[in-house]
């Protein structure tokens, strides 16, 4: 191939347009596989890429996620401190409550016994001839008002003793009921602390799936990206240095000098307006710069392409190179150099090669053939064999 190549960049004669033709086409064959290549390429980085994008948005989900079981980790590892701390204290104060009941209990039992005492003492000592006995045996009116005195006395503290003795009980029962509250106090801390405890146990085992999750992910992402990108960058770099022969011999076979007077230049070849554009585009999956050799129209499928200028049909019909229904016309000296153009994607070709066309006649229709995505004329110019932005010439 280079020693074939070599020649064909040498030199031409007219003897020599079958070799080159030849040439050409075994050229474009490697053409349509390195083309198919990039496509087949192109297609699972794009799937790829769709993947990155929908594991991203899941990685961002599972970032705010464990930022989430962190932050409620961390707020569930500060409230079992302060749990711990209030079941303590709760703890203490249920041990202080019993004690207090216990010693309330206590109080009550033992101003029982004194009552019981005073109370037997009282009724052993009273019959119906109490009152009497004590006038009676008084032997001085002084000595049975002290007697009297002194039995009032002893009914009034009999008294204070049953008056003592229900507050004591009300104490009792308050120290009862203080007791209850704090026991029920300590329980619910306890259940708190213990539910707190699982709640912990299942945010820390959330947050390092979360990790996990993350981390898998950018790893997996990662990988399928640069597989792919690495594949595309091979087919790529393949289908550049073939196609850089295709420009160069396509040019040599239209190497036209001849003179086909065209004064006015150029028309537009279709009716439709400039989209995508001659130079360098940036890539949106791959995120780097790459060149795009033409101008392409937006026109639908079965809009008229017409010749640009008067010139000769260089070749027409279908291609290998992904331009699918592909014409190429000379249109000799123009500008102080040899111009071609190409009409890519055609779903129609209506000349053939070596026909003369004049400006403005129909030459084929739009369509979508080759590797294409949509209806459209993908327009190319060569001036001496080498790609140049078509707009500078409409």
């Amino acid at each position: 191939m280079l020693v074939v190549l070599s020649l064909v960049l040498g030199g031409f004669s007219p003897a020599s347009a079958e070799s080159l033709k030849s040439v050409r086409d075994r050229v474009r064959k490697q053409m349509v596989t390195a083309k198919g290549d990039v496509s087949a390429d192109k297609s699972a980085l794009a799937k790829a890429a769709a993947s990155l994008r929908a594991s991203q948005s899941a990685l961002a989900a599972a970032q705010a996620d464990l930022t989430q079981a962190q932050t409620q980790l961390a707020s569930a590892q500060a409230a079992d401190a302060a749990l711990v701390a209030q079941v303590k204290a709760a703890e203490a104060a249920a041990d202080q409550a019993l004690v207090a009941e216990k010693a309330a209990a206590a109080q009550v039992e033992k101003q029982r016994a004194v009552i019981t005492k005073t109370v037997r003492v009282a009724y052993q000592e009273q019959s119906d001839l109490v009152g009497f006995s004590l006038v009676v045996g008084a032997e001085t009116p002084r000595q049975m008002s002290s007697r009297l005195q002194f039995n009032e006395l002893a009914f009034n503290s009999t008294s204070n003793e049953y008056a003592r003795l229900d507050h004591l009980q009300s104490e009792a029962a308050a120290a009862t009921k203080a007791r209850e509250a704090t026991a029920a106090s300590l329980t619910e801390k306890r259940k708190a602390s213990a539910d707190n405890v699982v709640q912990t146990k299942a945010l820390a085992a959330r947050a390092e799936a979360g990790k996990a999750k993350v981390a898998t992910l950018v790893e997996a992402n990662a990988k399928l990206q640069a597989v792919a990108s690495s594949e595309l960058r091979a087919s790529q770099a393949q289908y550049e240095a073939l196609e850089k022969q295709e420009a160069e011999l396509s040019a040599k076979i239209s190497g036209d000098s001849e003179d086909y007077s065209n004064p006015g230049g150029f028309i537009k070849p279709v009716n439709a307006s400039a989209g995508s554009g001659f130079g360098m585009r940036y890539h949106p999956i791959l995120h780097y710069w790459r060149m795009h050799w033409g101008t392409d129209f937006g026109a639908s499928c079965g809009t008229p392409i017409r010749a640009m200028a008067n010139g000769k049909v260089v070749s027409a019909g279908w291609t290998t190179t992904g331009f699918g229904n592909y014409t190429v016309i000379s249109y000799g000296r123009m500008f102080g150099a040899n111009i071609s153009s190409g009409y890519a994607h055609q779903s129609k070709v209506t000349v053939r090669a070596g026909q003369r066309v004049t400006q403005g006649q129909v030459v084929g229709y739009v369509g979508t053939t080759g590797l294409s995505t949509g209806c459209h004329l993908h327009l190319q110019i060569y001036r001496n064999g080498t790609r140049v932005n078509p707009m500078r010439y409409l």
